[in-house]
């Protein structure tokens, strides 16, 4: 204990080589609070009236709820995957089976064993709707392989009425 003593009793507060090392630890330490947790701002806290031309101005004011990579009109729901059955127009008496994995007012993304290319117009319907379910019309936009199954994702023809869309989970 006498030691620490001692040497703490050798500083002199008129030493450059304390108030170097003091101000490099304060600079350092002011760094990392400012710079190190900064957050960067994916969107803008108040949305500017140009971006939509029929806005409201009272909703000026609110944050955009869309990220900005995000193009989807419509928001996306992840949920249980829903069993469906899919169809080619051509040949209705062959049934494909998938899964939605997530799904939004404007189309669906489905997990199937069987790939297909992009624009091709198929008809699905959940495996639990009621046998007077009409066949929904879907586009193919886009498809690529995970693992053993490939990810679909489609859009829907037409704008479905919500009756419809909560048969998909």
């Amino acid at each position: 204990m006498s030691e620490i003593i001692n040497w703490f009793s050798k500083i002199s507060f008129t030493d450059p080589a304390i108030w170097l090392a003091l101000g490099s630890g304060m600079a350092i330490v002011l760094i990392f609070l400012f710079l190190g947790r900064r957050q960067r701002r994916a969107t803008a806290i108040v949305a500017s009236f140009s971006d939509e031309s029929n806005a409201n101005p009272a909703d000026v004011w609110l944050p955009s709820t869309k990220s900005p990579d995000e193009r989807r009109r419509s928001v996306r729901r992840i949920g249980i995957p829903t069993a469906v059955r899919i169809t080619d127009p051509k040949k209705p008496k062959k049934t494909i089976e998938g899964f939605v994995l997530d799904r939004s007012s404007g189309g669906l993304r489905l997990a199937m064993e069987k790939p297909f290319s992009t624009g091709v117009i198929l008809q699905i319907r959940p495996t639990n709707a009621p046998p007077e379910s009409p066949w929904i019309p879907i586009i193919i936009r886009n498809c690529r392989e995970v693992g053993d199954y490939f990810e679909v994702g489609c859009q829907f023809q037409e704008e479905l009425p919500w009756h419809l869309l909560l048969m998909f989970g």
